[in-house]
């Protein structure tokens, strides 16, 4: 039996050519970083609630960002695409609740309705868990899951509805001004983490092999998945900044620049942004 054996996780060594595929990107990118990071780490006093979800969303979309560029840097691009989506739908929450505080009860609430689901999965199907609760956790759950239920529960019907928001995901990226990347986004991105026949097709590399998909690592994918999340984190930080009135160590002209000239973006922002 062989012991200490060294683990190697991913193709680390696939790291030199996405570097040398986008030079500009990772020239630039440990600004949107720092930005970022600034941001999230500066003392807040007594921040007001939604100012405080607001500033953990902030914190997620850096890690999804760092597991975008982990999986992007050792040619795992498709990965990078499910992340990019993820990524996508923090930073939409994220600016939506700063330009509509008042669904800040809904956002917050909802943990009781995925808590209270939770519960009445244990019951019908791993009650032999049920004995890890208190009969005050449960009697919490439940009662606060009534308590929230008015706000998610349909006037007709009295069914919960599937999200916390009224506002699907597509109309809230167009109140926040995101729509044409939710557009370019989530048709491919979708398409991955639901293994459709689509996403499945684009795992092929045809003239390699007709009948078996790729295997990573290979180039595939990591652009979008790179500029995605490069776009989505300029655009946390506008959204930090604002939601405190601050200013971001490096100014949102910078990062925007930056993120044109990372990816050779010469003509006017609505061309670009359609494009």
């Amino acid at each position: 039996m062989t012991t200490g054996a060294s683990i190697i996780c991913g193709h680390p060594e696939f790291g030199k050519e996405v570097q040398a595929a986008f030079p500009k990107l990772f020239e630039v990118l440990p600004r949107v970083g720092a930005a970022l990071n600034d941001m999230t780490s500066r003392p807040v006093e007594k921040p007001e609630e939604y100012q405080r979800v607001i500033l953990n969303l902030g914190l997620l979309a850096g890690v999804s960002m760092m597991e975008l560029v982990t999986l992007a840097g050792h040619g795992f691009g498709q990965g990078a695409m499910k992340i990019a989506r993820t990524l996508m739908e923090t930073v939409i929450n994220a600016e939506y609740l700063r330009q509509s505080p008042a669904e800040l009860d809904a956002y917050l609430g909802w943990a009781w309705v995925e808590k209270n689901k939770d519960l009445a999965y244990l019951k019908e199907n791993l009650k032999y868990l049920l004995p890890q609760l208190t009969k005050e956790d449960i009697e919490t759950i439940e009662r606060e899951f009534q308590k929230v239920r008015p706000l998610f529960a349909d006037a007709t019907t009295a069914r919960i509805r599937s999200n916390w928001c009224r506002m699907n995901l597509a109309d809230r990226a167009t109140k926040v001004g995101l729509a044409p990347i939710y557009g370019r986004l989530n048709r491919l991105s979708s398409g991955f983490i639901h293994g459709t026949i689509g996403g499945l097709t684009r795992h092929f590399v045809l003239e390699e092999d007709k009948d078996r998909i790729a295997i990573p690592p290979s180039l595939n994918y990591c652009d979008l998945a790179l500029i995605s999340g490069h776009q989505m984190m300029c655009f946390m930080v506008e959204t930090l900044a604002k939601t405190f009135g601050w200013t971001p160590v490096h100014p949102i002209e910078t990062l925007v620049a930056d993120f044109k000239y990372a990816w050779n973006i010469t003509e006017p922002a609505e061309a670009a942004e359609k494009k």
